[in-house]
């Protein structure tokens, strides 16, 4: 399989709450405790498969450079537009 990146990440943004949810529902009945089920390399697995429009085993079956590319990628647009300001529950300041 190859992976069309450009297609990922416009399919990453189309994605929404609902995605999340049974990607990580998905992820708990696999048995992943993760804390934080975003950091999860499988739960990053899942939700580029559902940005692709694939089985999630063809993601897993991904050589593991690939894998950890695909990966990375997930996280990144998970976490990389996050402003920690605005998500701190004991911040005083606001964002602009």
């Amino acid at each position: 399989m190859t992976i069309d990146f450009e297609k990922m990440k416009e399919n990453l943004d189309t994605l929404n709450g609902y995605d999340f949810e049974e990607a990580e529902k998905a992820e708990r009945r696999a048995g992943n405790l993760a804390v934080e089920i975003g950091t999860s390399k499988s739960f990053q697995a899942r939700l580029a498969a559902r940005a692709l429009g694939v089985p999630y085993p063809e993601i897993q079956a991904l050589n593991l450079k690939e894998y950890n590319k695909v990966t990375v990628v997930v996280f990144n647009f998970l976490y990389s537009s996050l402003d920690v300001t605005e998500i701190s529950p004991n911040s005083t300041e606001t964002s602009q």
